[in-house]
């Protein structure tokens, strides 16, 4: 992640320079000053949740993120922007995804540069941003499960990757559940009031909340653009 963030930190400052009407700042740079570290065997985890009211204005009190509003751009980028602010420099989050033409199992979503890169064929699978992304949220979200499952189930070792997920008011709280290493951490939304962090026994958790044992799917990623082939040419052919 800081590897990313450095990256992010450099590339903000060439545009603030250089800065054009049609540029925009990457949210990296800023995702440490709303990031909650959860700590397990293998290694720690960040986490960073930013809450929107109805009418898309931010509700964080910490800088940046105080007095943005969230906006769809012209070629359907979600953007945080100063409010009353002509000119404001847009703060760039992810696409908002249409995924495969007709299909709204998984689609539309809030999805990365990253997410594109997930669903393509040459996809490296061991890559440690892991197999989970948009798409596989998004389902989850739609199918109303009584939690979001964001483990890349790996022979080498399971791991929660690099994830951006989103819901709508309407859905209500869903914990985001996830499994690193050995240990099943509660991410975000922790049912009964519960705090994000370890879940020491996944079992007695699940009987607790009356949730079902996760199960690890037939195959990550879930929706790859291979198995839309014949959907995604009838619409670049359209």
């Amino acid at each position: 992640m800081n590897m990313y963030i450095s990256a992010a930190t450099q590339f903000n400052v060439k545009q603030r320079k250089t800065w054009k009407i049609d540029d925009y700042l990457d949210v990296y740079e800023f995702l440490p000053k709303i990031q909650r570290t959860l700590s397990s065997k293998s290694s720690d985890l960040a986490t960073a949740t930013i809450y929107f009211d109805k009418t898309g204005n931010v509700l964080s009190e910490v800088a940046p993120f105080n007095g943005l509003v969230g906006k769809l751009s012209s070629i359907s980028y979600f953007v945080m922007i100063e409010k009353n602010k002509e000119n404001s420099m847009p703060i760039s989050f992810a696409e908002w995804n249409q995924g495969i033409p007709g299909d709204v199992s998984f689609s539309p979503a809030l999805c990365t540069f990253i997410d594109i890169l997930r669903y393509q064929d040459d996809w490296n699978k061991l890559n440690r941003r892991g197999n989970v992304g948009c798409r596989e949220w998004t389902a989850q979200l739609y199918q109303k499960e009584p939690y979001i499952d964001v483990t890349t189930y790996s022979k080498k070792g399971n791991f929660i990757g690099e994830v951006v997920g989103w819901a709508r008011f309407e859905d209500g709280p869903t914990p985001i559940i996830g499994m690193q290493g050995k240990q099943w951490l509660c991410l975000h939304e922790c049912p009964a009031g519960e705090q994000p962090g370890v879940i020491p026994d996944m079992q007695a958790w699940t009987r607790k909340h009356g949730f079902p044992m996760p199960v690890p799917p037939s195959k990550q990623p879930r929706y790859p653009n291979k198995d839309y082939e014949d959907d995604l040419n009838e619409f670049w052919l359209d």
